[in-house]
């Protein structure tokens, strides 16, 4: 639908806090980068509005833009969350084994969370340019298209899996699966093996290799990956390496969390593969 065909909410109805929140807001709506008409559709708002509070937000350092007028969120909101989000804790008690991850593979690892129907990446340490904007720090996509959202939709309770498969699912490249039956038979394959390797669901010339990071209390809604290039990259010489990073997250997790009585820590060495 066209931007001048959307009905905005009466901005007048708004404060000036809540229209801010839902040009931000319009950012895990739409994507990792929009277009100003982009963030007016996302967030409800007039063109004029729009253009108005972006500039503001961009002179603070909250946005970024690109050379094709595409803005995203800077890393200053990143920042900002380090003192008081789980998944920035996560980051640090994980950066030690991404960072011997990167360092055996040769390839970028990413350590990825799930925040509802999407996988958001909570670091990246690269190789090589092998990414697109949505796989940047921060960046979003649907779980159905990237290693580590795989993984994480195949640990998800039936409930959400079922309602995540009957919606529809957007389709990257000719080898993004989107019917619902092959994606379900992916997901129990996932669950027996404990990781997943695909290749061009997102760009023709990428693959993954992911495998789960299990919580405390056995659920998973983090995941380590790495990004190689088909054709070029042997993915089997990375499934161990990336299998034995999770467990390792795992672990930690474990080691760390003074609630658990030790038992619970040894069920999850265990089932982790560390045991």
């Amino acid at each position: 639908m066209p931007v001048e065909a959307v009905t905005p909410i009466d901005s007048n109805k708004r404060t000036a806090a809540g229209r801010v929140l839902a040009l931000l807001g319009a950012f895990a709506e739409g994507g990792g980068a929009l277009t100003l008409s982009e963030i007016s559709r996302h967030a409800r708002l007039t063109l004029t509005t729009t253009h108005r509070l972006v500039h503001e937000v961009l002179e603070w350092g909250g946005l970024e833009v690109d050379a094709h007028g595409r803005y995203r969120l800077s890393r200053k909101f990143l920042d900002l969350a380090s003192s008081s989000t789980q998944g920035l804790s996560l980051r640090e008690q994980a950066l030690p084994h991404l960072v011997e991850l990167h360092r055996s593979s040769g390839l970028t690892v990413h350590l990825a969370a799930r925040d509802d129907d999407s996988v958001v990446y909570l670091e990246a340490l690269r190789a090589h340019p092998n990414y697109t904007g949505e796989n940047r720090i921060g960046g979003r996509l649907r779980l159905h298209v990237a290693g580590t959202g795989l993984v994480m939709l195949a640990f998800a309770r039936d409930a959400f899996v079922q309602e995540y498969l009957s919606a529809p699912l957007k389709r990257y490249t000719s080898r993004t699966l989107t019917d619902p039956a092959a994606l379900c038979a992916r997901l129990s394959e996932i669950r027996r093996q404990r990781y997943v390797v695909l290749e061009g669901h997102l760009a023709p010339r990428a693959g993954s290799v992911a495998a789960p990071v299990f919580n405390p209390d056995g659920t998973v809604d983090t995941a380590v990956g790495v990004v190689y290039v088909t054709g070029q990259n042997d993915p089997g010489r990375y499934i161990d390496m990336v299998v034995m990073a999770a467990a390792r997250i795992t672990n930690t997790l474990a080691e760390r969390d003074t609630r658990l009585d030790p038992r619970t820590i040894d069920f999850n060495r265990r089932h982790a593969g560390l045991s």
